[in-house]
């Protein structure tokens, strides 16, 4: 059986569309577009990107950025990079990875949860914390963006029309006072925070965030299964593939960089169930 030896190269759109040299030697390209788990999700500069690893000389070029969102990803008059890159002659892509949702998520996370009178809070399910209207929403509007970006990859002027389209549900992250730092900059937490702002019971603050996980999961799934489902989509189940941080710790803990963000072994382990789906879809 052949082995996956070979680490992706990985540059970002930017450089390639300016005077820097294309690489020519790859055997294949990919397109990525995305949040901080496929650019840079705190320091060290761990991602998904990196953790990957192909039979043949890849390259990736990169259009994800930290923090970014799907709603803003698919704004493309405010994202011309995707865009420019799907339809630039001489750049046909191979397969289109993305990352998208989590930000969403946790951007919209004190709207979801219900403040809570802690009194009662100990008998209520995962779910009786959460205003059901405002998840269908998130839900709508991940799907919206994810749509909207398959549909620049079929627009007229786009030279990889109907190329898969792969992407993933994120793990599950474990509430707590972890932001991510770079430098001198903090970012975070998410969870953590909008759990307390609600009073939220922390023996509910692991059940509810994998309810919020799972609930996104399942509006990502719907796109690949559903009856009105992306042709050429294809998710990746990455629920469950890491080790999940100790409650109350503060900085890395087992698979987890942050609270949000998986680190190196965190995200060799999620790479291995993508390259499986790679498998599935170019052997």
């Amino acid at each position: 059986m052949p082995k996956r030896t070979h680490r992706p190269y990985v540059v970002s759109w930017n450089d390639v569309n300016s005077d820097t040299e294309f690489p020519t030697f790859a055997s294949q390209r990919f397109l990525a577009e995305g949040d901080s788990w496929l650019s840079m999700s705190g320091l060290p500069a761990y991602n998904l990107l990196f953790q990957l690893r192909f039979y043949a000389i890849t390259e990736i070029v990169n259009c994800a950025r930290p923090g970014d969102t799907i709603r803003h990803m698919s704004q493309l008059g405010r994202n011309s990079d995707y865009r420019e890159a799907l339809t630039t002659p001489g750049f046909k892509w191979k397969g289109i990875l993305l990352s998208g949702g989590g930000n969403d998520l946790i951007d919209r996370a004190d709207e979801i949860l219900i403040p809570q009178n802690r009194s009662d809070a100990a008998v209520k399910a995962p779910a009786d914390y959460c205003d059901q209207t405002q998840l269908r929403d998130l839900a709508n509007e991940v799907q919206r963006g994810f749509r909207r970006l398959a549909s620049v990859r079929d627009s007229t002027g786009s030279n990889s029309k109907k190329a898969p389209i792969i992407t993933h549900t994120y793990d599950y992250a474990t509430p707590r006072n972890a932001p991510a730092r770079f430098f001198i900059v903090t970012l975070g937490p998410w969870l953590f925070p909008a759990l307390n702002a609600a009073n939220v019971p922390e023996a509910a603050w692991v059940p509810v965030a994998d309810y919020l996980i799972d609930e996104l999961a399942e509006a990502i799934w719907a796109l690949q299964k559903g009856s009105d489902k992306i042709k050429n989509f294809h998710v990746v189940d990455t629920r469950g593939a890491t080790k999940r941080a100790k409650l109350g710790t503060t900085g890395s803990s087992r698979d987890w960089q942050n609270e949000i963000h998986p680190n190196d072994d965190g995200y060799r382990k999620i790479a291995k169930r993508v390259e499986k789906m790679l498998d599935n879809l170019f052997s």
